[in-house]
């Protein structure tokens, strides 16, 4: 079912805030971002390395944002062993996450919202996870709940049981009828593969069929309806909600021409069609961590998935953007 902004405005949020059973945590891992730092010592890059420390324009906050960052690992890593809980360091430019899902009971990010994002791919269904900003300097850590100064208190309230996980819609996406293996926690953009390509595709929301020529198409899942399309004019659901949202982004239109369903809200038991009329279309999916070709003539569909991510967060912290 689509709803308009003022149907969208009138309905109470619903919110899901995890049943899952109680699961004591004995493991867990702790996935940790590459710092700026560390990508230039890795590329051996004296000459950057050399307008770091002198804080050239542009570079001033590298060595505090770095400073922040360790920091906080060793802050995480000394609350989890002090209450007795077996860490393992996953870093997010070496290993990947998957291959823990069978042994750890909790995963904790800490970086950022790209470090959060980038987790989230690979976290099953029934583990939660939960987000420390790094580096608050220069990270906005949307997804993040502490940092590292406050997450032991965060920990206790967690283990005690005071402070519950929710449960985030997941959007599921195919082509062609093959299911891309990555749950979108943000949004997916639709679009040319060059930024001043023109964006062609034909959209299909219930019984309704639309022809948009314009600058892409965001489709956003509850959690990322604050993000990207929030700043193209997109409607922010609720971060626990149960439908999902989609915006064009600046429709191409004659003199007098009004564009049709460029944004809306659909049901989480419904699905968006988009058929690629672009020759060299991409799917750009949360953000810039993964893109998948979207030629003429493929066939996205767009739908939540059945895999919902387990997250402390805060229920309510998209309350603040819907006034």
């Amino acid at each position: 079912m689509l709803t308009t902004m003022a149907d969208q405005a009138a309905q109470a949020p619903r919110q899901a805030l995890s049943n899952a059973p109680y699961r004591a945590i004995k493991r867990a891992v702790i996935f940790i971002k590459e710092t700026y730092l560390d990508q230039v010592k890795a590329a051996g890059d004296e000459r950057q390395l050399s307008e770091i420390a002198a804080k050239k324009a542009g570079l001033e906050l590298v060595l505090e944002s770095h400073r922040q960052h360790a920091q906080c690992v060793v802050q995480v890593t000394k609350a989890l062993s002090a209450n007795n809980i077996v860490v393992h360091a996953v870093h997010s430019n070496i290993d990947t996450l998957g291959s823990h899902m069978n042994e750890v009971d909790l995963v904790v990010t800490i970086g950022g919202d790209g470090t959060f994002l980038r987790a989230s791919h690979e976290i099953a269904a029934d583990i939660a996870v939960v987000g420390v900003n790094s580096a608050p300097s220069t990270s906005f850590g949307h997804f993040c709940i502490s940092d590292g100064d406050g997450f032991l208190a965060v920990l206790s309230n967690i283990i005690n049981g005071s402070f519950q996980p929710s449960r985030l819609l997941r959007l599921g996406l195919a082509v062609d009828d093959v299911t891309i293996a990555v749950p979108v926690l943000n949004d997916v953009l639709i679009a040319h593969r060059h930024p001043a390509g023109t964006s062609r595709y034909r959209m299909t929301v219930g019984n309704s069929d639309y022809h948009h020529k314009c600058s892409g198409l965001l489709i956003a899942s509850p959690a990322g309806s604050t993000g990207f399309i929030r700043s193209e004019g997109g409607i922010v659901l609720p971060i626990c909600d149960r439908q999902f949202t989609f915006v064009e982004r600046a429709p191409f239109l004659k003199i007098g021409e009004i564009a049709e369903m460029n944004k809306g809200v659909v049901d989480g038991a419904d699905k968006i069609v988009i058929v690629s009329e672009m020759q060299e279309g991409m799917l750009f999916i949360d953000g810039e961590h993964i893109e998948q070709p979207f030629p003429r003539g493929a066939v996205l569909t767009v739908t939540a998935s059945d895999s919902d991510l387990l997250a402390y967060i805060d229920p309510n912290c998209h309350a603040a953007y819907m006034v």
